[in-house]
């Protein structure tokens, strides 16, 4: 049996909407997987290495940029409350090579993959301030447990709130 020229094109036009429809669902997936800022943690971390060792210290380097520049405009632009802490002093006294060398180290550990990024770079402060190996560790588990099921706003605020006056 012979499929008439007509037939034939219906069919390429079937396959071209399903092959569109697949690309678009494709599209929207990979954009819904993204997290949202704040719950970006080890797993996006890892996702920026690419191409060669070069290209992956550029593209890490421009995300420690971004996040920093984001905390100076959310300190200038945000009327902070008395219970909010301000994710600026994470990155005082921090270069963006010590921030990206730091996350890569604290990454390296599997078990801090759901840390979010922002408390990570508290960690390097921390650790960068020579502050006890042993206190800096707690506060790791800490933010493990705050952030086992997810984002726990509340407990991350109340960790920030214990760190960073040992910075000071």
């Amino acid at each position: 049996m012979r499929f008439s020229e007509s037939s034939n094109q219906g069919m390429i036009s079937a396959s071209v909407m399903f092959v569109s429809a697949v690309l678009i669902l494709n599209s929207i997936n990979v954009f819904a997987q993204e997290p949202m800022i704040g719950a970006q943690n080890g797993v996006t971390w890892r996702s920026l290495v690419i191409g060669t060792e070069a290209e992956t210290v550029t593209r890490k380097t421009f995300y420690v940029d971004g996040l920093y520049n984001m905390s100076v405009f959310w300190s200038q632009h945000a009327s902070l409350n008395a219970d909010a802490v301000n994710y600026n002093d994470a990155f005082m006294g921090l270069n963006v090579g010590e921030i990206r060398n730091g996350l890569d180290s604290f990454y390296a550990n599997d078990k801090n993959l759901q840390v979010p990024i922002v408390d990570a770079i508290l960690i390097v402060r921390l650790q960068n301030a020579q502050i006890r190996k042993s206190r800096v560790d707690e506060i790791v588990q800490e933010l493990r447990r705050a952030t086992i099921n997810g984002i726990n706003p509340e407990s991350e605020n109340k960790i920030w709130k214990s760190a960073l006056p040992l910075l000071r």
